[in-house]
Parts: structure tokens; sequence; C-alpha cells
């Protein structure tokens, strides 16, 4: 019997030393302290980063000297996606795919090839999906002095077009950012960044309320600009009035989505929130993704209220909330994002193209529908009017103002998540300014202009 269990505790070792591999291994190869890095760059010639135009972000010269784009704005903007050449950015592609980028994955009859032709070796070349110009942009229109993210997606592709994190740093002058190590510069804040939702989080609510409670079509609730739940108080600026299910959601009311959280429980609306992201290990392969949070413990009834209007300790990274909308304008099917376009050896062949994997369905179609109509409403009339497009353009999304202090002595963050609903424009937005203010005021002009340029650039 000891034997026996010894043999089945080695297996389950050994099964999750594969599982641990298979998931991790390219993880632990692209860390900045495994020595195999550093070794590998003294003798592997680094292959380039190009964006999905086929401009060159960085390279490897003559020399063995990291190369980066002539232009400083260009160098900032793509700065948290590329990374450095010492690692201090381990999210950076030059550090998370240095498996290829150092020839880790090079043939043995590449290698032999190499040495007999007394060719130096080199690495693969990657081509990236983002726009060196929309990120730049980005950049340019992001507010003055301000810290916060924007990501933009092809939710038909799944292809990351921008995924821009202010403030930035100029990997030619590293030292400046690790000078200054308080503004944060090195963190990639649109997959790092963990903040309260604030209002886009009842796009969850409204999911889960959909989904599970009766009798909608008839609902309506009397917005007097206050709600008592436990031993606090919702509150409104000013009360709304009598409105329906719609009405609330587009006009962003607290007080209706803390009256339905008490409707929904913790157990419903965490399950919604799971099935959307939460709580969930993201295992990306070409990005690390920090992984958004949302509490399912028993909750009392005043934090189940917070919970519902994304506030308390919910949550999220401006990369999920970015998929959340895609996954409504793909009809409830969230897929994983990519950032690389294509792999190539230093022949030119085709090492690695990115795999088409089948999405996850996280809610019904239905649901996504309803979804999106009310977004469509929230840009239409409700409080996201200033992303509005014209020229037959249609956008749907979600403002938020999520607040980063007990006594809003602290300017709220400012949101906006959403989508072009067009075919020929299928652009999903993540926009979030660290105590911009408003939503609707600082975050939803910000996305009119980034998914206008996007239009304009035909990306």
């Amino acid at each position: 019997m000891l034997a026996m269990l010894m043999l089945a505790l080695f297996a389950l070792m050994i099964a999750y030393f594969c599982y641990s591999v298979y998931f991790y291994g390219g993880r632990w190869v692209a860390n900045p302290h495994n020595p195999r890095i550093s070794s590998q760059k003294r003798e592997v010639i680094m292959g380039s980063v190009k964006d999905r135009d086929g401009t060159v972000l960085a390279w490897t010269d003559e020399t063995g000297a990291r190369r980066y784009h002539s232009s400083r704005a260009t160098r900032m903007a793509v700065s948290q996606v590329i990374g450095d050449n010492s690692g201090k950015v381990s999210t950076g592609v030059d550090t998370f795919h240095a498996q290829y980028m150092l020839g880790f994955k090079t043939g043995v009859v590449e290698r032999v090839m190499d040495a007999l032709t007394g060719t130096p070796q080199r690495g693969d070349d990657l081509q990236l999906t983002i726009s060196e110009r929309l990120s730049r942009y980005i950049s340019e229109e992001f507010p003055e002095g301000k810290r916060g993210a924007v990501v933009v997606m092809n939710y038909q592709t799944n292809e990351v077009l921008a995924m821009v994190s202010m403030p930035q740093f100029d990997p030619t002058n590293l030292d400046a950012a690790l000078y200054d190590e308080e503004a944060g510069a090195l963190i990639n804040r649109a997959t790092q960044g963990l903040y309260p939702p604030g209002s886009t989080f009842k796009i969850v609510t409204l999911a889960s309320t959909l989904e599970n409670l009766p009798d909608l079509e008839h609902f309506a609730f009397d917005c007097t600009g206050y709600y008592p739940v436990g031993n606090y108080s919702v509150t409104e600026k000013e009360g709304h009035g009598l409105q329906s299910l719609s009405d609330a959601f587009a006009s962003s009311c607290n007080t209706t989505f803390a009256a339905l959280s008490q409707e929904l429980g913790y157990e419903m609306l965490g399950r919604t929130a799971e099935k959307l992201g939460f709580n969930e290990n993201f295992m990306f392969g070409d990005m690390i993704v920090y992984n958004s949070s949302y509490p399912i413990d028993d909750l009392s009834p005043e934090d189940l209220a917070w919970s519902s209007i994304g506030q308390g300790r919910v949550l999220a990274t401006p990369m999920h909330m970015a998929l959340i909308a895609g996954a409504i304008a793909n009809g409830g099917v969230m897929h994983e994002p990519h950032l690389v376009r294509k792999i190539t050896t230093a022949q030119g062949s085709i090492r690695a193209l990115p795999g088409s994997f089948e999405g996850t369905r996280v809610m019904d179609g239905e649901t996504a529908k309803r979804l999106e109509k009310e977004m469509i409403r929230v840009v239409k009339s409700g409080t996201g009017t200033r992303a509005a497009l014209s020229n037959g353009y249609v956008v749907a999304g979600k403002t938020g103002s999520a607040e980063a202090s007990n006594d809003k002595s602290i300017e709220s963050h400012a949101w906006f998540v959403g989508y072009i609903t067009n075919d020929n424009a299928p652009y999903a937005i993540s926009v979030l300014v660290e105590n911009g203010g408003s939503g609707g005021g600082v975050a939803a002009p910000l996305a009119r202009k980034t998914l206008q340029k996007a239009i304009n650039l035909g990306l």
C-alpha cells in the first residue's frame, strides 16, 4: 500500500511537472534572471521587431548592440510593448519572446548550416500586430501629465492594434526611468495595471441581470439619489426618478444597480463575473496579463452593492475590459488576444504564425445583443455621447468614473470601454486615465479620437 501511494505521488509530480512546462515553460525561458538569456545574447544576434506595417522598431547592429527606432516619439509610444535590452520590462517582447529572438527555437539543421557556412547565428524576427502610427497618435492625444492606458483590438482577428501605457520611457535612456521609479514608466498599465472598473462593470452586472432575473420588461426603479444598504448608502449627485433598466444603464444610475445586486446575490453576480474572466489566470501565448479580481466570498450587503458598480474590491486591467467589449461584439464569445503577427527565421522562412484558437462563450448570444443595444444608447444619448463617431459608424460603449479614495479627495479614474459595431471597422477599445475625473468627459473623447484614427489608418 505504501509503495502504491509513493508511486501515485510520483506520477502526480510528473504530471504537474509536464503541466508546468507546457503552460509556464516559455515564461521561465523569458525570465530576465535566467542566465541562459545573458549567455545567449553574447553568442546570438538578436532578431528584429517590426510593427504591422513593417516599420522596424528594434534590431541588433553589427557590434551586437540593441538599437531602437530613430524617432524618440515612436520609441516612447511602443516602449512597454517592446521592452528593453536589460530585461527590466519583463513583459516586453524583447524579453517575453526571447526564446524566438535569441535562437532558442532554431533547429539543429539550421545551426549546422550556419556552422558550415560560417554565418553568425541569428535569432528570429518578430512582426507585431500593433501599429506604430496609432500608438504614437494615442500617446500624443493622451491627457498631459496623466497616467493610464489605452488598448485597441480588432475583435474579428483578435489582433492588438495598440497597447499604450502612460507614462513611457526611452529604451535608449533607461537610466532616466530607473532614476524616477515612482513614475512607474516600466509598468505596462494596459496589462499590469489593476484598477476599480467603476461603472464599466455595470456591463457585467447588466449581463448577470439579463441572464438571471425574470420579467425585466416590466422593471422600474425610482431613483431618489439615495439607496440605503447595510451600514452604508449608495448615492447619486441627483435622483434620476422612475426609470427602466435601459434608462438606468444609459444614465449609469448607481442606486438602480445597487438594488439589482441585492436581487442577484453574490453567487449569481460572481458567477457571471468569473465567466467573463474575473479571477481567471490568463495564460495567453503572446503576453502576460495580470488577473482581474471579483470577490466571491460571502459579501456583506453593502460590499455586494459596491461591487455591482465596480467599486470595493473589484479590480480589472484595461486589456481585460477590452476583451469584454470584444466578446459582446462577437456575440458573447471571448477570444485570446494576439500581439505577434508573424515570426520569421533569419533566412526569411516562416517559423510560426499565431494560432486560431476557439473562443470561449462567456454569455448567451441574446444577452450580447441586448448589451450592444444598451451600449449603443449610452453613446447616442447617455453618458458616453462624446465617444460618438460620424460618417455612419456606430459606437457601443460604457463610461466609468471609478472612485480612487474613500473620501473622494482624489480624482476618480476615468474609463471608457466599447467598440464600433460596423463590420468594416471592427475595433474594440478600452481607455483608462488615472485620476482623470469623468469617464464621459475625459475617457470618451479620447476613445472617439483613437477610433477615428484607426479608421483613417485603415488598420
